[in-house]
């Protein structure tokens, strides 16, 4: 029998089996994939000063010094040099992969989950594998299963309705410059959302298209090509060729509680513990995935889930009112028109750049507006009126 068993082998479900190893658990994890971080469902955007604070090593994220936002007839550059960064996401997930055997951790591949049964004792974890049917039985089990939610869905605890949905390409791109990345908005490329240029390393970028459904009824691979012919990125992406697809799903819903029921917790995805503003959210859920592996190593020790309980409670005072603010914003920005878009992309290029960090990171602080607003308080009834369409 194992302390932990996890299921799902993301950057959350890898940090809770880190977290639990490094705590004497005996832990299993298992991916449904044949790999590590393969497919890529993610494109990788984070922020520096949160990787090295979860010990990313700094070859693993491509640094951006300006982020270059597209409006559908506007244009603003904000420059962010030590702050914005793109990860190289299958490498991260592989050097996950890799912290997580060394702690001692069993690591197991196309290992679907397709069953769960919690009993007073144990839960078991019914898995089809390359061998066949079996079971890892566990003291706790971990849902990090992302967006599907596998041991977590019940009628207590639906799926999912609102999501983002992901198409993208990762080309071969020489002329792409490594220090830039484009977030662009507006009906004609990525109604209910918005599309992306984010180069990971040199020569190599991910171009992708976001859409919020059920807010917009569209495929983003049908915009793919028109983000692509863009004037404002001929210049970078004329001579790229595609190496790559990836597709991905992201709960764009409030956040839920990590507690699912007797020895079952979530986490990542699967309990919606990234910022539905942007997408993003791998520096959330790597967070997550350590405090829930410490707090379900915690409540085997003690034979009670208190730890876990406390946990789930820590989180969300310290996330869930950004969090809150963030699916606010994002139900608003479902549903902007052209010209709010362009608007907004105005106010962004008068504000200082601090302060768009400060949004697309989701820290919202009353006194950051009020700070903005005494220097700039055209910009801001702008930024407002943007937000509301």
């Amino acid at each position: 029998m194992y302390d932990v068993v996890i299921a799902g082998g993301g950057p959350a479900g890898l940090c809770a089996a880190i977290a639990a190893a490094r705590e004497g658990m005996r832990v299993a994890v298992l991916e449904r994939d044949a790999a590590f971080g393969i497919p890529t469902r993610t494109s990788g955007g984070t922020f520096v000063a949160d990787m090295r604070a979860l010990g990313v090593p700094d070859t693993l994220w491509n640094p951006i010094s300006t982020v270059r936002f597209l409006g559908p007839t506007t244009a603003a550059d904000v420059h962010l040099p030590g702050v914005v960064g793109v990860l190289d996401v299958r490498a991260l997930y592989q050097w996950l992969a890799e912290r997580a055997a060394e702690e001692g951790a069993e690591l197991h591949l196309r290992s679907t989950v397709t069953g769960i049964t919690v009993s007073a004792e144990d839960v078991a974890l019914t898995v089809r594998g390359h061998g066949g049917e079996w079971q890892a039985v566990g003291r706790w089990a971990v849902d990090a299963t992302g967006n599907a939610a596998v041991l977590s869905r019940s009628d207590a605890r639906p799926a999912f309705g609102r999501r983002g949905v992901g198409a993208e390409l990762d080309l071969a791109a020489p002329s792409v410059p490594p220090d830039t990345c484009w977030l662009i908005m507006g009906s004609a490329v990525a109604p209910s959302g918005y599309g992306w240029v984010f180069p990971y390393r040199p020569g190599r970028v991910r171009v992708g298209v976001g859409v919020l459904k059920p807010d917009a009824d569209v495929d983003p691979r049908n915009y793919l090509e028109r983000l692509m012919s863009l004037p404002e990125l001929r210049a970078a992406l004329g001579d790229a060729q595609p190496v790559e697809t990836h597709a991905g799903l992201f709960p764009a819903e409030p956040l839920r509680p990590s507690r699912v029921g007797p020895r079952v917790v979530a986490v990542g995805d699967a309990s919606a513990q990234g910022s539905t503003l942007v997408g993003e959210g791998i520096r959330f859920v790597m967070r997550a995935g350590t405090g829930a592996g410490r707090a379900v190593a915690e409540a085997v020790k003690r034979g009670d889930d208190t730890p876990v309980a406390a946990f789930d409670q820590a989180w969300r005072g310290r996330f869930g009112r950004d969090f809150r603010i963030a699916y606010r914003v994002s139900r608003s920005l479902g549903r902007l028109t052209d010209a709010s878009w362009d608007r907004g992309v105005r106010a962004i290029g008068e504000v200082p750049p601090w302060f768009v960090a400060e949004a697309l990171s989701t820290r919202f602080r009353a006194r950051s507006l009020v700070r903005v607003a005494a220097r700039h308080p055209g910009v801001v009834r702008r930024l407002v009126r943007a937000s509301r369409g």
